[in-house]
């Protein structure tokens, strides 16, 4: 296992905290105390890379965002950015504010080279890990990875050493994806139609956040007692352990869709969407736990070894067929659906 010393940057979050502050105290003003502090978070290189690592998927989000900033109160239409909206309104008083100030100065004292360890002991041997931390006030994302890049929020919970998975979550993904990248058919499938990028991307978003859900943080999809500010998550698990039948029948005609290029695309795009996108504030996509359960499935059964699993990151392919191996039969996958999806993945890759 390989690891660089890591650098961890609270300036993103700093400035959202102070520029907030200003605009409790005086709303926004162009020229006054609020709107040289937003500027000047806009102009930052650390708080752009924040901003950039949204920018691919939300169109234009950094002018949105900062519209939003100065006018809390205003309506928005963009789903994702009116939680970043309620977010930040609910966050806008003093005593929370300074808060989120004393929550940044413990998030900086973390021991994140341990949570870089608790990453590597679930990757294969000769992962290398290069990787920047930067602290965030993010409502909409608790934990992201972009790159080399890692974000985590302190908006949610306290980060503190009880759930320091949840960082080693986003140093498992860096891992992850340093031999994704190196799988030659992951590519070729990736660059072969529309609907094999989509294909390639759903196995690659199973694998990295099964893995990392459940061998780094359990519990960011289990039910989890004595935590501050823990209610909304616990409704969403409760509420995904109640539809996980759903959530699998889902994915069949998901991967359906895909074998047989199902028009309009759009209508796989938003399937895919429904299962990796949160929109309910609770920071959990329902993919992330269905994803998570069916690792735990795999870890669970006597019959699989360990290595298997943690191999999957260079195994892409063989996630799903490796889950119906250990899952009861209620709760199996389609194998005939499975044999599709294989002969797709070899046609197009």
């Amino acid at each position: 296992m390989e690891r660089v010393p890591m650098r961890v940057i609270g300036d993103p979050a700093q400035m959202m905290i102070n520029y907030l502050k200003a605009y409790v105290s005086e709303g926004y003003q162009d020229k006054s105390k609020s709107g040289k502090l937003l500027d000047d978070a806009f102009k930052n290189e650390t708080f752009q890379i924040w901003v950039n690592a949204y920018a691919e998927f939300i169109p234009e989000f950094q002018e949105k965002l900062k519209k939003m900033l100065k006018n809390l109160s205003l309506p928005v239409d963009d789903e994702i950015l009116s939680i970043f909206q309620r977010g930040f309104l609910s966050a806008a008083n003093t005593e929370k504010l300074n808060m989120f100030e004393s929550r940044l100065k413990r998030t900086l004292a973390l021991p994140f080279d341990e949570y870089m360890d608790l990453a590597l002991k679930y990757l294969p041997e000769g992962t290398k890990i290069n990787a920047t931390v930067y602290i965030t006030l993010d409502p909409f994302n608790s934990g992201m990875v972009h790159q080399d890049k890692v974000f985590l929020s302190i908006f949610l919970t306290e980060p503190n050493p009880e759930i320091c998975s949840d960082f080693a979550h986003e140093f498992h993904h860096i891992g992850a994806e340093y031999w994704l990248e190196k799988n030659k058919k992951l590519k070729a499938l990736e660059n072969s139609n529309e609907y094999g990028k989509i294909l390639a991307s759903l196995f690659t978003y199973f694998v990295t956040e099964g893995l990392a859900n459940w061998y780094t943080s359990p519990m960011a999809i289990s039910v989890v007692e004595g935590i501050e500010g823990a209610e909304m998550h616990n409704k969403a698990v409760r509420k995904l352990e109640k539809e996980k039948i759903k959530l699998i029948k889902h994915l069949e005609k998901l991967l359906h869709w895909i074998c047989e290029k199902h028009q309009p695309i759009e209508d796989i795009k938003d399937a895919l969407n429904k299962l990796s996108v949160d929109t309910s504030g609770a920071g959990l996509p329902p993919g992330h736990f269905l994803s998570g359960y069916m690792v735990k499935v795999m870890d669970e059964n006597p019959n699989i070894e360990k290595w298997r699993i943690i191999n999957l990151v260079k195994n892409p392919f063989d996630f799903f067929d490796l889950y119906n191996m250990a899952a009861n039969e209620k709760e199996k996958l389609d194998s005939s659906l499975l044999k599709k999806v294989k002969s797709r993945i070899d046609e197009w890759s």
